[in-house]
């Protein structure tokens, strides 16, 4: 009987404390300067990857479907606030060799950049560069192989930084 009590005070304590101390789950405050409807705009490519503005845009929209599908709007005359951005870049690096001209995996590292801004353009909030890497095998002899590995590296890359975006963007601090 003394353990129920004990762990019941253990757990009401703990909520007491998580609550008192501001803590909340990511993503889950409101838009800055008191937006509600939101559209978000074809991101601006200026990678050497050909193709991956569509990519990144979707999983972007996609993020904040899943997670605020009311607040997105399709027409911009619609919406008090305008996400607009950019990749800024894709890269490619070798993260381990077998011998010093055979890479044996590889890493994308992608770099996004946004700004929420009024409708008459002025910058409601900015990201700075949102930064994301994944790893990926290459596969001896096979180009083709190695090739698809890069792309669902990029597209792992896309999902992460359209869910990092979303939580800084409604992040309350």
């Amino acid at each position: 009987m003394k353990n129920g009590w004990a762990c019941g005070l253990s757990c009401a304590a703990l909520v007491i404390l998580l609550v008192g101390c501001g803590y909340h789950f990511a993503g889950s405050g409101s838009f800055p300067a008191g937006v509600s409807r939101l559209f978000i705009t074809m991101l601006e490519n200026r990678s050497a990857e050909t193709g991956v503005e569509s990519v990144f845009t979707n999983d972007l929209i996609y993020e904040f479907t899943r997670n605020r599908k009311e607040s997105l709007v399709q027409e911009r005359s619609s919406a008090d606030g305008i996400l607009t951005g950019s990749i800024v870049g894709l890269s490619v690096d070798n993260i381990s060799r077998s011998t010093v001209s055979t890479a044996l995996e590889r890493r994308v590292t992608g770099t996004l950049n946004l700004r929420l801004e009024s409708p008459e353009g002025r910058i409601l909030w900015s990201s700075g560069n949102l930064v994301e890497r994944q790893a990926f095998a290459i596969v001896a002899g096979n180009k083709t192989a190695t090739d698809r590995n890069k792309s669902d590296a990029i597209a792992e890359v896309s999902k992460k930084l359209a869910e990092s975006a979303f939580n800084r963007l409604t992040d309350n601090f």
